[in-house]
């Protein structure tokens, strides 16, 4: 980060500096200026306190020897309510530097003394910016993928295929903060051979200049874009040029269903293509289902083999959405999975039937979905929880329920789904559940699920051997769990090593 000619054109990061040495803040002001941050400063510590409750800053430059405060107490006090600032603390002489535990414990970046040569104290800088840049993109990939979810129940819901466009393609928009853009679809791809009943041969929904019906754009538009369309039917992928960017819907990875345009905007990073790009997956999927519902209520003929295809359809959703949970916490990626595994062969010792053991299987899958909506701070956090902290994670059940009702498809999933934290005692959560109030695949999966954490690692603690595994099972008896149960897992785990070696994927998927 190197100081630009004019110092006008500002790189989007904020400076607070502190100092109670007016010359000290005119000669960092004017240096921090010209390298194109917006800076602001102050010499007194309570205005500068007063200030930063008003506005958050990314970095604080503050003096560490000040009246009627030192630095260390503004830092104090700033943590307060702002954990989000970067501090480099000055100090005049390298005696008076604050201590290390102090730097540690006020999450202090690092600490500049004072010279007449500002280099060291620019790396500094630039390393928190570094930072800062870092946990922006974190934030907004989070933040749209929060958006990709809330809209997956919306695409899944069954209304007229130019409904469903309609909102995908607003959608899209909202996420690159854009007006103009195309949906265009082309059914009979959906359906390899198969005639097309009850779909135009092309379903096309348009925005800002594009709102018009697909005659007009074939006869406005398609001349002006007609090689970048053809690049994205032969190559299968993005396609850009300085004003759109077109991304391809592709049924199994191969057959183009369709394409989305989008204008290209200048701060279209790679974080935004990759969400977009997330986000297509789910949109195919969703249009692929649209397609062969229409087809099924226009031809009853075809219902066995579109059934069919619904169904895979059906679990390439439970996979996407599994992956959003596992790309929330890469630690415990595999987890679901043998949930999942866990609970199917529970249900098969107790004797449950195929659309039974489908549902828990599903069940175990999704169990955990509601943590989408959990920070990733609370989420992946080193030590234990404070006490708002398990409030926070002790929701994910409920909203793991109320993600799935939005879903049809998914909608005799939610009570199982929120009652796997539910206690055979009654005390557990959310709703304090006990004995056989509790939902059976709740039983199960509750099971399943404390079992798996108990031979996995954590953030927090090292996994347990299998023979303490088991004995904190039987402890658990008629308290944390269904004793009935409990002793038909034990019998499942008595072919551990087969199991173990079944499920070795999922720790190496983990790994990747």
């Amino acid at each position: 980060m190197r100081k630009n000619k004019t110092g006008r054109e500002k790189n989007g990061y904020t400076i607070m500096i502190l100092d109670d040495d007016i010359y000290i803040l005119d000669a960092l002001k004017q240096n921090f200026n010209a390298l194109g941050y917006w800076v602001e400063t102050q010499n007194d510590p309570l205005k500068a306190l007063e200030r930063m409750h008003q506005m958050h800053y990314d970095i604080l430059l503050l003096d560490f020897i000040m009246q009627p405060i030192c630095g260390d107490v503004v830092v104090s006090r700033l943590r307060e309510f702002d954990d989000r600032t970067f501090v480099i603390m000055l100090t005049g002489h390298k005696e008076l530097a604050p201590p290390l535990n102090t730097i540690r414990e006020l999450d202090i970046q690092g600490y500049y003394e004072k010279s007449d040569r500002y280099d060291q104290l620019e790396l500094l800088v630039e390393s928190c910016v570094k930072s800062i840049k870092q946990i922006r993109t974190i934030s907004r990939y989070q933040q749209g993928l929060s958006e990709i979810l809330s809209a997956i129940p919306r695409m899944h819901q069954t209304m007229p295929i130019e409904e469903t466009s309609r909102n995908i393609l607003n959608d899209y928009l909202r996420l690159v903060g854009g007006e103009n853009g195309f949906l265009w679809i082309r059914p009979e791809a959906a359906v390899n051979n198969s005639t097309l009943i009850g779909l135009d041969s092309d379903v096309f929904v348009g925005s800002g200049i594009f709102h018009k019906n697909f005659r007009q754009f074939m006869t406005e538009n398609y001349c002006q874009m007609k090689e970048i369309v053809q690049n994205l039917m032969e190559e299968k992928v993005i396609q850009c040029n300085e004003e759109w960017m077109l991304l391809p819907l592709l049924k199994s990875g191969e057959v183009v269903l369709g394409m989305i345009c989008v204008e290209r905007k200048e701060n279209m990073d790679a974080t935004l293509r990759a969400l977009l790009a997330v986000y297509s997956e789910q949109v195919t999927t969703a249009l692929h289902n649209n397609i062969l519902t229409t087809m099924i209520n226009a031809n009853n003929k075809s219902l066995k083999e579109a059934n069919q295809q619904i169904r895979e359809s059906y679990m390439q959703t439970v996979e996407a959405m599994r992956l959003l949970v596992d790309a929330k916490d890469l630690y415990t990626r595999g987890h679901s999975d043998r949930v999942a595994f866990y609970a199917v062969e529970l249900a098969k010792k107790a004797g449950k039937d195929t659309n039974y053991i489908q549902r828990i299987h599903i069940g175990g899958l999704l169990h955990d979905i509601g943590k989408i909506g959990v920070s990733d701070n609370i989420l992946c956090k080193p030590g234990s929880l404070d006490e708002k902290e398990f409030a926070v994670i002790k929701r994910h059940p409920e909203m793991g329920k109320q993600i799935l009702s939005c879903m049809t498809m998914f909608d005799n999933l939610g009570d199982v789904v929120c009652a796997h934290h539910e206690r055979y005692d009654g005390g557990g959560y959310p709703n304090g559940l006990k004995g056989t109030e509790i939902p059976e695949e709740a039983r199960m999966i509750a099971i399943a699920d404390s079992f798996d954490a108990m031979m996995s690692d954590r953030h927090y603690r090292k996994k347990l051997s299998l023979e303490s595994s088991i004995q904190e099972l039987i402890q658990g008896k008629g308290t944390q769990f269904d004793s009935q149960l409990v002793d038909l897992f034990l019998q499942v785990l008595e072919d551990y090593d087969t199991i173990a070696e079944r499920l070795q994927w999922t720790h190496e998927s983990a790994q990747e």
